[in-house]
């Protein structure tokens, strides 16, 4: 076994103030200004060689917590741990890194840190840095270095330490495609190995295709745990269950970020799936609808009716309007029905729907809604929304990789 964990928790004093520690030590206990928050609850379980194990939840779940008193960052409020063999953890970007020194120095650093002799030393700092390829960069202050560089750095110091346990906490979401790949191809050699591994993170496909159990922690306790596609089913359709009672809301209309001459006015929107119900989860394959409701303020002449829908790193996956659907036709499955011709009179109050088969990969998405006037490339915004409503679309059986599901067959002789 190489981690126990035995009804541990994990509770932090929280002062409103910094002065409000010193006036409870004054005091000596007799007047307490702390607000004690319960981080873990009771938490217990048990993590075997070449096991690997993903811990998912919501934010403000526990899992950085539990994550950081395993590596030993943080020590338990009560109950038992016990780990046997090294531990290396990739937490925090450039953690325990100094920022004036540059990549090699850091790396000398904790290699001096972790235990190895200066002959050993020699022999993995090669190793890493031609992991990293960080290339000149390695003699370069680490400030200097974007949250990707501090990745490789980070995560090629971790792997080259040989531990019997590593620890990631969603580190890899800033890492670049290709890197990301080859820390996966390396964490499955640990496994393979023998290693064990605890990886924290909100990218349910790649814990899908890691980790052999998943632990679902909710508000600081587990609840549950078990094979990797039931636990995260179980966690999915918590936040189903939750979109759908209208838990998951979107920003408040005084929030909204717009522009627009303001002949028209766009007033609400909402995403609804295949029942017909609003909702803020989709499931691939599945029908979806964006609508939204607008009010004429003036006469609009010449109305364009358009829907972006984004990654949440800002990358536009779509960007479509009436008009183009018009231009492609029955061809490839689009129409649009309007009802009414001409220029929207003022004081009409109107709905457009946009419905679709959502063809996009498991990820987080964003909603910008717009109202234009004129044709498309010469158009002028009376009134767009950006982001307006966020959707997730959770994992399904489909393991394609990247944004959409492309409808294939496949012929090998």
């Amino acid at each position: 076994m190489i981690l126990r964990l035995k009804n541990m928790s994990k509770t932090f004093r929280v002062y409103q103030r910094p002065r409000f520690w010193l006036y409870e030590k004054i005091s000596l206990g007799a007047k307490q200004y702390r607000k004690e928050v319960a981080a873990l609850k009771g938490l217990s379980l048990e993590l075997g060689k070449g096991q690997c194990l993903g811990i998912i939840g919501k934010n403000g779940a526990g899992k950085s917590t539990l994550l950081r008193i395993v590596a030993g960052i943080s020590p338990p409020s009560s109950g038992e741990i016990e780990i046997v063999g090294r531990v290396a953890s990739l937490l925090e970007l450039g953690s325990g890194f100094h920022p004036e020194f540059t990549g090699r120095e850091n790396l000398l650093l904790n290699g001096m840190i972790a235990g190895f002799s200066r002959s050993e030393l020699e022999k993995k700092i090669r190793e890493i840095i031609l992991f990293s390829e960080l290339g000149e960069f390695i003699e370069f202050p680490v400030r200097t270095y974007s949250d990707g560089m501090y990745l490789r750095l980070g995560f090629s110091l971790a792997q080259a330490l040989d531990p019997e346990l590593l620890l990631i906490d969603e580190a890899l979401a800033v890492g670049d495609e290709y890197f990301r790949s080859k820390c996966l191809r390396r964490m499955l050699e640990f496994k393979e190995q023998g290693a064990a591994m605890m990886i924290a993170s909100h990218d349910l496909t790649m814990v899908r295709g890691l980790c052999d159990r998943v632990a679902y922690l909710s508000q600081g306790k587990l609840q549950k745990i078990g094979p990797a596609g039931e636990v995260i089913e179980s966690y999915l359709e918590e936040i189903y269950q939750e979109a759908v009672s209208g838990e998951m809301k979107a920003p408040a209309h005084g929030e909204w970020k717009r522009r627009g001459s303001g002949e028209a006015t766009i007033i609400s929107a909402r995403i609804k799936n295949s029942e017909g119900k609003e909702t803020a989860l989709i499931r691939p394959g599945e029908r979806m609808e964006i609508e939204y409701e607008y009010r004429a303020e003036r006469e609009v002449k010449e109305p364009l009716f358009g829907v972006n829908i984004f990654r949440t790193d800002g990358v536009l996956i779509l960007s479509a309007n009436q008009e183009c659907a018009q231009g492609a036709g029955e061809e490839f499955g689009q129409g649009v029905e309007c009802g009414f011709s001409g220029p929207i009179p003022p004081g009409h109050r109107g709905s457009v729907r946009y419905q679709f088969r959502n063809l996009l990969l498991a990820g987080r998405y964003q909603v910008s809604v717009n109202i234009f006037k004129g044709r498309s490339g010469a158009c002028l915004p009376v009134d767009e929304v950006f982001d307006l409503i966020r959707f997730e679309v959770g994992p399904g059986k489909i393991l394609d990789r990247g944004v959409f599901i492309n409808p294939c067959d496949w012929r090998i002789s």
